[in-house]
């Protein structure tokens, strides 16, 4: 279980700093493609949700198109590990139930019902994307779960089943680097 001083720090991220953080991952992933992310005054969270889903599937068919996805991927990743890190700083993470607590804040703010238990087995039974990407897109986008993971969390993520790809529910694995506190 997370520490108390942590928890309560996530829980007030999430109610104050949800829209917020919503915007700031816009204007991330909008950088990393190269754009000016698009005016968001007034919108609901649920309504940036969907442009954010319309937005970065938009980006991501042109980059698979223009044959610009790998160096797009790795841009998305290095800025959601930079993003990551920022994160673990800023918090007082100091064992994986810490980091594993904040990422899945970090996935409530974006309406992904994430678990992951004591193994590093990961479990999403709920996506607020997948509605909207095909599957070349989520795997595409997954270069931000990738980073994140590595930032916040310090292991790497790799996905073996996806509800794009037709499962009940996405499963993915954080492998952590050997000698990392349990």
């Amino acid at each position: 279980m997370a520490n108390l001083t942590l928890r309560l720090l996530l829980a007030g991220l999430f109610v104050a700093g949800g829209k917020k953080g919503l915007k700031d991952l816009f204007r991330l992933t909008a950088e990393a493609f190269g754009q000016e992310p698009p005016d968001l005054r007034g919108l609901s969270r649920s309504e940036i949700l969907l442009d954010f889903a319309r937005f970065t599937r938009a980006g991501a068919e042109r980059s698979l198109a223009g044959g610009t996805a790998q160096a797009l991927r790795e841009n998305l990743r290095e800025r959601s590990l930079s993003l990551g890190r920022d994160l673990r700083s800023r918090l007082p993470i100091r064992s994986r139930a810490d980091a594993v607590a904040a990422l899945r804040v970090l996935y409530r703010m974006l309406a992904i019902d994430l678990a992951v238990d004591d193994r590093g087995e990961v479990t999403i039974r709920r996506c607020s994307l997948a509605a909207q990407y095909p599957p070349q897109v989520c795997r595409f986008m997954s270069a931000m779960d990738e980073g994140i993971v590595d930032g916040l969390c310090g292991g790497r993520l790799a996905f073996s089943q996806r509800l794009t790809e037709g499962g009940d529910c996405c499963r993915a694995r954080i492998d952590w680097p050997e000698g990392a506190d349990e």
